[in-house]
């Protein structure tokens, strides 16, 4: 038996499988469910921590200072994407290919992997801290200087970070990336927020709690490695200049797709910063922090999705692929589409909450709006975003190039909508919003095109159309209820009833037949068990 031979066999058992068999379909499906609701279950973990910090933050160091925290950070992972170099989707090829696994074993190729991120991550933070007095004179703000070059090669923690959960997804194993990235990241950023605030740092505790944060998220990335492959053959390991090159050449377009979209999922918050004060920019940003939630589902699903997939993409096995496509779809929307819904009629009664007590009304109606348009935003981007999978296996230059001509786009349109309009912030959200719909709207016309993948399923939009049933009862209840459910003692009846609507809703518009049967088996089964017991 050969070392290639050993190493897939490892890699199969810990997948939970045979060496030299594919997991057949069931077991992706339950893969699949099994990940995402574990990342999903720390998803809800990392709410609990994400709240409170945000009503501190906001609280402890007002709008100005939590507008400037998130400019700043936003700067540096939009570095770190392109750092990551798309590793955290084409690692699992160089994984998992037999071509390759023939030649490298896994820890080779890691290791391999993370040099190259940290090479390209170097040069990217040089860059940043010699560029940070030009990018402060061009949106006008001095404020942010100090910050950002202070904070700059935290962008090597990133992609280190990033690359080495990558690493243990590889073997459709969870628990690291929710330990990691949900419950140790967001509660030591909490806690060292409070910590950094009592000790007197007010002006850069925020970014202080941030850096200490996610080296705390990089040693629970290296205990999951450790765990799920050999010590031993790491240290024995060797970065393959080869192996780079081959890595540089797949992963590129990817990174630079990575890069492109978060810059315009994040050039909101320069857009805001260059038309608008800091003030309204602190409003912003607690808006998309809340949008962010949405966001984070549809991430639950991409962890395990990429690896699953991306078995079924090598063999071009495209009926399965479109299968998962639409079940993960259907999946994201459900629990998308509740959020949007909530936020279209609490949106303003939360952003009021969490901004400070001098902010104006009119600030506040619009920090409503804004919410409401970038959950729209994200529920589109996530209920359909996993139509880039299928294009990064078929030629990875697609998606770079969608996302690049996605930015002059929202670019053009927010100025449109703020100069010309004469709209507020909200003209930014809503130029964002439309271009997810024009991204997506692309890519699903490419997947139906080269893979005969059809996303524009009835399955899918029954999801969507039950919202918008739920909206408009829940409309027609706050008119005939004689109490206000949206504010005060009120929200704990309304919040509830909206809730019952809709999965009432979703019960009765949205669930496929196979649902409903699974749901009523289920329950059966619990009755039966309780019965027994």
């Amino acid at each position: 038996m050969t070392p290639s031979d050993n190493h897939e066999q490892a890699l199969s058992a810990a997948m939970g499988g045979e060496a030299g068999k594919e997991p057949g379909e069931e077991k992706d499906k339950k893969d699949i469910a099994r990940g995402a609701g574990a990342n999903f279950a720390g998803f809800l973990v990392r709410l609990g921590s994400r709240l409170p910090f945000l009503f501190l933050a906001v609280a402890l160091f007002g709008n100005e200072l939590y507008g400037r925290y998130n400019y700043t950070i936003t700067t540096i992972e939009i570095a770190a994407a392109f750092a990551t170099f798309g590793l955290k989707r084409s690692l699992f090829k160089f994984i998992h290919d037999r071509a390759y696994a023939k030649l490298y074993c896994p820890e080779q190729v890691i290791l391999t992997a993370l040099c190259w991120s940290l090479t390209v991550g170097g040069i990217l933070t040089a860059l940043l801290i010699f560029s940070a007095d030009f990018l402060a004179e061009i949106f006008d703000y001095p404020q942010m200087v100090t910050g950002l070059k202070t904070l700059a090669p935290i962008l090597l923690v990133i992609t280190s970070v990033d690359v080495l959960l990558s690493g243990t997804r590889a073997t459709r194993k969870m628990r690291y990336e929710v330990w990691s990235r949900s419950i140790v990241e967001p509660y030591v950023l909490l806690g060292s927020m409070l910590l950094f605030y009592a000790l007197g740092y007010h002006e850069y505790g925020l970014l202080m709690a941030y850096a200490v944060a996610l080296f705390s998220a990089l040693a629970v990335a290296l205990w999951g490695l450790f765990n799920l492959y050999s010590l031993k053959s790491f240290l024995s390991a060797r970065p393959c200049p080869r192996l780079i090159l081959k890595i540089a050449n797949f992963s590129a377009p990817t990174a630079f797709h990575d890069m492109a979209l978060l810059i315009f999922m994040r050039m909101d918050i320069f857009t805001v910063k260059f038309f608008f004060s800091e003030a309204v920019l602190g409003v912003y940003t607690i808006a998309q922090q809340f949008a962010t939630s949405v966001e984070k589902i549809y991430q639950s699903f991409y962890p395990i999705l990429a690896p699953v997939m991306s078995s079924s993409l090598v063999r071009r096995d495209y009926p399965r692929v479109e299968r998962h496509m639409v079940m993960v779809s259907r999946w994201i929307l459900m629990v998308q589409c509740l959020i949007v819904v909530w936020s279209g009629f609490y949106g303003e009664a939360v952003i009021a909450a969490v901004a400070n007590g001098d902010t104006q009304t009119g600030i506040l109606a619009m920090g409503g709006t804004i919410l409401l348009m970038l959950m729209i935003g994200e529920t589109i981007n996530g209920g359909f975003g996993t139509s880039d999978l299928p294009l990064i296996y078929r030629n990875p230059l697609y998606n770079p190039a969608i996302s690049l001509m996605m930015i002059p786009l929202y670019v053009l349109m927010a100025w449109i909508f703020t100069q010309l309009f004469g709209m507020d912030a909200s003209g930014v959200a809503l130029a964002l919003m439309l271009t997810y719909m024009t991204m997506n709207a692309i890519r699903l016309y490419l997947i139906r095109r080269l893979f005969g993948i059809r996303m524009f399923s009835a399955k899918l939009f029954k999801v969507p159309f039950a919202a918008l049933i739920c909206s408009g009862i829940f409309y027609q209840a706050l008119n005939f209820i004689p109490l206000d459910l949206i504010h005060g003692w009120g929200v704990f009846l309304g919040i509830p009833l909206l809730i019952f609507l809709y999965g009432a809703s979703l019960i009765l518009i949205g669930l496929e037949p196979e649902d409903k049967e699974k749901l009523r088996a289920r329950l059966g089964g619990k009755r039966a068990a309780q019965q027994a017991g």
